[in-house]
């Protein structure tokens, strides 16, 4: 079984949105590092969220 995410999908995702709102759509260097960060987190959780068919 998968280990349980730190935070929601929904959360990540709000963060993702936010980052995106406050750059206006065009990140710096180190917003694109966030971003890498938070697709990385995003991924983990999806994984951890998918139900193995019997």
């Amino acid at each position: 079984m998968s280990p349980t995410p730190e935070r929601p999908l929904a959360e990540i995702n709000a963060d993702i949105r936010g980052l995106f709102a406050r750059a206006e759509g065009r990140l710096s260097d180190a917003e694109r590092v966030r971003h890498a960060a938070l697709l990385e987190e995003w991924a983990a959780a999806m994984k951890a969220s998918v139900v193995p068919a019997a």
